[in-house]
Protein backbone atom coordinates (compact mmCIF):
# COMPACT_ATOMS: atom_id res chain seq x y z
CA UNK A 1 0.00 0.00 0.00
CA UNK A 2 1.28 3.24 -1.15
CA UNK A 3 1.54 6.10 1.81
CA UNK A 4 0.19 9.43 1.04
CA UNK A 5 3.40 11.23 1.73
CA UNK A 6 5.26 8.99 -0.95
CA UNK A 7 2.16 10.13 -3.85
CA UNK A 8 3.78 13.51 -3.56
CA UNK A 9 7.65 12.70 -3.65
CA UNK A 10 9.50 12.02 -7.37
CA UNK A 11 10.60 8.22 -7.63
CA UNK A 12 14.11 8.91 -8.60
CA UNK A 13 14.89 11.56 -6.88
CA UNK A 14 12.73 11.65 -3.61
CA UNK A 15 12.06 15.14 -4.37
CA UNK A 16 8.78 16.44 -4.25
CA UNK A 17 6.93 16.12 -7.37
CA UNK A 18 5.33 18.98 -9.42
CA UNK A 19 1.92 18.72 -7.61
CA UNK A 20 3.49 19.24 -4.30
CA UNK A 21 5.55 22.16 -5.78
CA UNK A 22 2.64 23.81 -7.07
CA UNK A 23 0.38 23.56 -3.82
CA UNK A 24 3.44 24.93 -1.65
CA UNK A 25 3.86 27.49 -4.07
CA UNK A 26 0.28 28.97 -4.05
CA UNK A 27 0.38 28.48 -0.50
CA UNK A 28 3.63 30.45 -0.13
CA UNK A 29 2.33 33.32 -2.92
CA UNK A 30 -0.82 33.66 -0.78
CA UNK A 31 1.26 34.39 2.62
CA UNK A 32 4.06 36.60 0.88
CA UNK A 33 1.20 38.86 -0.77
CA UNK A 34 -0.49 39.27 2.97
CA UNK A 35 2.26 39.93 4.41
CA UNK A 36 3.79 41.79 2.03
CA UNK A 37 6.72 39.07 2.47
CA UNK A 38 9.78 38.30 -0.42
CA UNK A 39 9.46 35.45 -2.31
CA UNK A 40 11.67 34.46 -4.76
CA UNK A 41 11.46 31.18 -7.17
CA UNK A 42 14.33 29.30 -9.10
CA UNK A 43 13.79 26.96 -11.93
CA UNK A 44 16.74 24.69 -12.23
CA UNK A 45 17.36 23.01 -15.48
CA UNK A 46 19.63 20.60 -16.35
CA UNK A 47 21.93 21.21 -19.53
CA UNK A 48 22.15 18.18 -22.38
CA UNK A 49 20.23 15.16 -20.33
CA UNK A 50 19.52 13.86 -24.26
CA UNK A 51 23.26 14.30 -24.90
CA UNK A 52 24.06 12.62 -21.61
CA UNK A 53 21.33 9.64 -22.41
CA UNK A 54 22.02 8.99 -25.61
CA UNK A 55 26.57 9.04 -25.13
CA UNK A 56 26.41 7.12 -21.69
CA UNK A 57 23.21 5.93 -21.37
CA UNK A 58 19.74 5.62 -19.51
CA UNK A 59 21.39 5.19 -16.27
CA UNK A 60 24.18 7.71 -16.31
CA UNK A 61 21.42 10.13 -16.93
CA UNK A 62 19.22 9.05 -13.80
CA UNK A 63 22.96 9.45 -11.72
CA UNK A 64 22.99 12.92 -13.38
CA UNK A 65 19.67 14.13 -12.03
CA UNK A 66 20.42 12.60 -8.62
CA UNK A 67 23.59 14.40 -8.47
CA UNK A 68 21.75 17.30 -9.09
CA UNK A 69 18.47 16.81 -7.08
CA UNK A 70 21.06 16.24 -4.44
CA UNK A 71 23.05 19.35 -4.75
CA UNK A 72 19.34 21.43 -4.58
CA UNK A 73 18.62 19.37 -1.06
CA UNK A 74 21.68 20.06 0.47
CA UNK A 75 21.86 23.75 -0.13
CA UNK A 76 18.23 23.93 0.59
CA UNK A 77 17.13 25.79 4.25
CA UNK A 78 14.26 23.64 5.88
CA UNK A 79 11.81 26.43 5.39
CA UNK A 80 12.82 26.25 1.34
CA UNK A 81 10.95 23.93 -0.90
CA UNK A 82 12.78 21.64 -3.51
CA UNK A 83 10.94 19.53 -6.41
CA UNK A 84 11.55 17.99 -9.58
CA UNK A 85 9.10 19.56 -11.87
CA UNK A 86 9.79 17.55 -14.57
CA UNK A 87 12.54 15.26 -16.67
CA UNK A 88 15.27 17.78 -16.63
CA UNK A 89 13.88 20.84 -14.65
CA UNK A 90 13.77 21.33 -10.76
CA UNK A 91 12.62 23.99 -8.83
CA UNK A 92 13.32 26.32 -5.49
CA UNK A 93 10.93 28.54 -4.05
CA UNK A 94 12.30 30.61 -1.21
CA UNK A 95 10.44 32.23 1.36
CA UNK A 96 11.35 35.32 2.90
CA UNK A 97 14.79 35.86 0.38
CA UNK A 98 14.97 38.95 -1.96
CA UNK A 99 15.53 39.00 -5.99
CA UNK A 100 19.70 39.65 -5.31
CA UNK A 101 19.48 36.78 -2.37
CA UNK A 102 18.63 34.19 -5.00
CA UNK A 103 20.26 35.45 -7.53
CA UNK A 104 23.35 35.09 -5.13
CA UNK A 105 22.17 31.61 -3.75
CA UNK A 106 21.55 30.78 -8.07
CA UNK A 107 25.31 31.30 -8.61
CA UNK A 108 26.39 29.56 -5.51
CA UNK A 109 24.22 26.37 -7.01
CA UNK A 110 26.16 26.79 -10.26
CA UNK A 111 29.74 26.01 -8.54
CA UNK A 112 28.38 23.30 -6.54
CA UNK A 113 26.72 21.51 -9.36
CA UNK A 114 30.35 21.95 -11.28
CA UNK A 115 31.89 20.11 -8.94
CA UNK A 116 29.16 17.20 -8.71
CA UNK A 117 31.14 14.60 -10.90
CA UNK A 118 33.37 14.66 -8.32
CA UNK A 119 31.34 12.90 -5.66
CA UNK A 120 30.10 10.55 -8.71
CA UNK A 121 32.67 8.97 -10.42
CA UNK A 122 32.42 8.57 -14.12
CA UNK A 123 30.03 11.17 -14.32
CA UNK A 124 31.80 13.76 -16.15
CA UNK A 125 30.85 17.19 -15.47
CA UNK A 126 27.23 18.58 -15.44
CA UNK A 127 25.89 22.22 -16.03
CA UNK A 128 22.58 23.68 -15.94
CA UNK A 129 20.85 27.03 -16.55
CA UNK A 130 18.91 28.94 -13.99
CA UNK A 131 16.15 31.11 -14.03
CA UNK A 132 15.36 33.70 -11.13
CA UNK A 133 12.36 35.31 -10.29
CA UNK A 134 10.93 37.17 -6.97
CA UNK A 135 7.80 38.56 -5.67
CA UNK A 136 6.32 40.74 -8.46
CA UNK A 137 6.25 44.95 -6.77
CA UNK A 138 2.91 45.67 -8.09
CA UNK A 139 -0.61 44.66 -5.81
CA UNK A 140 -2.16 42.51 -8.03
CA UNK A 141 -0.23 38.68 -8.61
CA UNK A 142 -0.42 35.05 -8.55
CA UNK A 143 1.67 32.22 -7.59
CA UNK A 144 1.21 31.64 -11.76
CA UNK A 145 2.94 35.17 -12.26
CA UNK A 146 5.86 34.25 -10.69
CA UNK A 147 5.80 31.09 -12.23
CA UNK A 148 5.43 32.34 -15.49
CA UNK A 149 8.30 35.18 -14.98
CA UNK A 150 10.57 32.32 -13.43
CA UNK A 151 10.56 30.46 -17.39
CA UNK A 152 10.90 33.60 -19.02
CA UNK A 153 14.16 33.90 -17.21
CA UNK A 154 14.93 30.39 -17.62
CA UNK A 155 14.42 30.62 -21.42
CA UNK A 156 16.40 33.62 -21.36
CA UNK A 157 19.15 31.67 -19.97
CA UNK A 158 18.75 28.95 -22.18
CA UNK A 159 19.12 31.42 -25.54
CA UNK A 160 22.35 32.72 -23.72
CA UNK A 161 24.07 29.68 -24.09
CA UNK A 162 23.59 29.59 -27.97
CA UNK A 163 25.76 33.04 -28.29
CA UNK A 164 29.18 32.74 -28.66
CA UNK A 165 31.46 34.30 -26.79
CA UNK A 166 28.57 34.30 -23.68
CA UNK A 167 28.25 32.20 -20.55
CA UNK A 168 24.84 33.51 -18.91
CA UNK A 169 23.33 30.53 -17.40
CA UNK A 170 21.71 32.57 -14.10
CA UNK A 171 18.95 35.10 -15.51
CA UNK A 172 17.00 37.00 -12.66
CA UNK A 173 14.65 39.95 -12.66
CA UNK A 174 11.61 40.85 -14.38
CA UNK A 175 10.90 39.61 -18.15
CA UNK A 176 11.73 42.24 -20.51
CA UNK A 177 9.16 43.61 -22.44
CA UNK A 178 10.83 44.16 -25.36
CA UNK A 179 11.48 40.27 -25.22
CA UNK A 180 15.67 41.49 -26.14
CA UNK A 181 17.23 39.18 -23.71
CA UNK A 182 20.43 41.16 -24.98
CA UNK A 183 19.40 44.50 -22.70
CA UNK A 184 21.07 44.18 -18.86
CA UNK A 185 17.09 45.15 -17.17
CA UNK A 186 19.02 45.83 -13.90
CA UNK A 187 17.73 42.48 -12.69
CA UNK A 188 19.37 40.77 -15.64
CA UNK A 189 22.45 38.49 -14.33
CA UNK A 190 25.40 36.44 -15.91
CA UNK A 191 27.34 33.53 -14.37
CA UNK A 192 29.76 33.81 -12.41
Amino acid sequence: MTNASELFLDGLTGLYNRAYFLDRLSEAADAAQAKNLALSLLLVDLDNLFLINHEKGRPAGDVALQALADTLRRSAHEHETVARLTGDQFAMLLPGSSLATATQFARAIRSLIGRAHEVHAGLGAIDVCIGVAARPAHNEWEAADLLQMAELRLTSAKRSRLRPGQEQQVWAGPPQSSGDDDAEDGGGSGSQ
